[in-house]
């Protein structure tokens, strides 16, 4: 059987409403955040991210377990778009490379579909290949992100990835109104929610 990898593409929303300035300041972001993946989670890289049509990247991962926690990140550390990010699973058909960009196989083409799914119905994590519990959960977490207030959505970017008292400075908000803030999204239960989402991933 051939070696199974997972493709995970990102693409920023709405991003040419942006003024040629903020546009500029989001693609450098960009590159800044993608060189930091590729440092942190390069174990769990098969070829690097890398910025492919100005504001899209794709990278190719050795397995579906980094997926959580790279997207998410990403959100966190480039906040100027909403991203729509989505994974296939499969081989490649070209030798690996340096950079995604330079790789391509089924893995790739189930990301692209899911992304062009994810595109028409909304959805702000998509997934080819991998399952319909994942399409499932990815269901629930974009009917969560679209129901939250843009200053919601932010504070929930931030407490995935970092401690609350790093969120009311990211945010300018005291400790107890990060708390307050938790608390008015159900917080528990989307905590809840984002256990089982990580557990299916690394299954």
């Amino acid at each position: 059987m051939a070696t199974q990898y997972v493709a995970l593409i990102g693409d920023a929303v709405a991003s040419r409403r942006l003024s040629s300035a903020v546009r500029t300041r989001l693609q450098s972001d960009l590159r800044a955040g993608l060189n930091q993946v590729n440092r942190r989670w390069r174990r769990g890289i098969a070829a690097r991210f890398a910025v492919t049509l100005g504001d899209q990247f794709q990278g190719l991962l050795t397995g579906p377990e980094p997926v959580w926690a790279i997207t998410h990140w990403l959100r966190a550390e480039v906040p100027q778009v909403d991203w729509i990010m989505a994974a296939g699973r499969g081989p490649v058909h070209t030798p690996l490379a340096r950079t995604a960009p330079e790789v391509d196989g089924p893995c790739f083409h189930r990301a692209r579909e899911a992304l062009e799914q994810a595109k028409r119905r909304r959805l702000v994590l998509a997934f080819g290949g991998l399952g319909a519990t994942l399409g499932g959960l990815a269901e629930y977490y974009s009917a969560l992100y679209w129901g939250w207030t843009p200053r919601q959505r932010r504070a929930a970017l931030l407490l995935r990835v970092m401690a609350p008292a790093e969120v009311g400075s990211r945010l300018g908000i005291g400790r107890s109104a990060v708390s307050h803030l938790a608390r008015r999204m159900g917080w528990r239960l989307v905590a809840a929610g984002d256990q089982a989402f990580r557990e299916r991933l690394a299954s």
